[in-house]
């Protein structure tokens, strides 16, 4: 299913990545002895693995909260930390099945952008809210449909 998502090859590597277990989190890193903490540095409340990153994690949460209320889709709201591809998966049936393709697109496009935030606060010390981390998905997924990546348009009308 990542491959045949509609998002940007890199996107798609990186979530192949995460399925795989293989991005270097606090948790991984600690793991291999290469840090004394395993704790998320978003939160800095539970080891830091993606699927804390991407589902569990409060900031996250709260982006994603902020995206799915302005989809009105509040009913696919993240409850409990689950492995991501389950929640992916089971969440995406969920949905009227013109919607998916964009789900999943979006759905990539938030999880891609969470990490590029936590990158930002892992290297450089910086860090955006939620609402603004939300907003700029929001004009990413507008850039990704301008590129050619049509079938977020259904969902970006109901923003």
């Amino acid at each position: 299913e990542i491959w045949k998502t509609a998002a940007v090859p890199r996107v798609r590597f990186f979530f192949w990545l995460v399925m795989h277990g293989r991005c270097w989190t606090a948790e991984r890193r600690h793991r291999h002895g290469l840090q004394d903490s395993n704790a998320c540095i978003i939160c800095d409340q539970i080891p830091e693995t993606m699927d804390h990153l991407i589902l569990g994690c409060p900031f996250s949460k709260e982006v994603g909260s902020i995206l799915l209320a302005k989809l009105q889709l509040q009913e696919v709201m993240i409850v409990q930390e689950e492995r991501v591809l389950e929640w992916w998966l089971r969440t995406r049936k969920l949905l009227h099945k013109q919607l998916r393709k964009g789900f999943d697109s979006l759905f990539f496009l938030v999880g891609w952008s969470i990490w590029k935030e936590w990158d930002a606060r892992t290297f450089n010390g910086t860090s955006a809210a939620p609402s603004c981390l939300a907003l700029l998905i929001q004009e990413e997924a507008n850039e990704w449909c301008l590129a050619g990546y049509r079938h977020l348009l259904p969902l970006l009308a109901l923003m």
